[in-house]
């Protein structure tokens, strides 16, 4: 009877801690405790891709690209435009100008143009060109033309301009909300050289009329300077 009672006993306590470490079990398998899995980023074999730059009004330009693939590593971007002088960032410390007599000049928006190539190249594993991130170094000439104008119309307006030749390597990332809308992120830096001609009014004093002769100064300006880059582009994809 005894031995029985023992057996009994070892029996039930072993079936007992048997259930016991099941449930633990049990516990340390559920819901909370699994990982999900990052979504993964829609990648798009896209051939070509027409692209719009809205934050470059800022600097004057109306800017429309164009993205070609070259192979499966690289692709080549043109971008073209108008600009406008005194918008935004063009707008110059000289945008009005006094002189010793009281007489005002103003600078007044004048249209200009821009052009740029650019050589993308992809070079991230198990992707596809104009999908992620790209390095590219850009060449770009940008002219403004504006005109120089006198307040008192004693001297009729003059034309003047400023002239960009930059290079700059950017760095970007281009990302497809869509099979056919993208989102280009860039930024980077180089070198731009600058042309500027503009002018100012002077007032010379004859002696023999007692009047003031008014003119035109020509002021010409030019320079390397360092050229930084940034912003964001949509596409639409074919």
């Amino acid at each position: 009877m005894i031995n029985r009672a023992i057996i009994t006993a070892l029996s039930f306590i072993t079936f007992w801690g048997s259930a016991q470490e099941e449930k633990i079990i049990v516990i340390d398998r559920g819901d909370r405790g699994r990982m999900k899995r990052p979504k993964e980023q829609k990648l798009v074999e896209a051939e070509s891709l027409i692209k719009f730059s809205p934050l470059q009004m800022v600097m004057g330009e109306v800017n429309f690209g164009y993205e070609k693939r070259i192979n499966e590593l690289s692709s080549i971007e043109f971008e073209l435009g108008p600009t406008l002088s005194e918008v935004g960032l063009t707008v110059t410390d000289n945008h009005y100008g006094t002189d010793p007599f009281g007489n005002t000049t103003n600078r007044a928006t004048r249209a200009g143009l821009f052009g740029s190539v650019g050589f993308r190249f992809y070079p991230m594993d198990n992707t596809l060109v104009l999908n992620k991130f790209y390095v590219s170094p850009v060449f770009k000439y940008r002219l403004y033309n504006f005109f120089v104008e006198d307040y008192s119309d004693n001297l009729a307006r003059v034309k003047g301009s400023e002239n960009q030749a930059m290079f700059t390597f950017n760095f970007g990332y281009q990302k497809w909300l869509s099979d056919h809308f993208s989102l280009d992120m860039f930024g980077g830096m180089g070198l731009c050289f600058e042309s500027h001609k503009d002018f100012n009014m002077v007032a010379l004093y004859d002696g023999n009329t007692g009047l003031y002769n008014y003119s035109w100064q020509e002021n010409v300006y030019s320079g390397v300077r360092l050229a930084f880059t940034a912003g964001v582009k949509i596409g639409i994809g074919q």
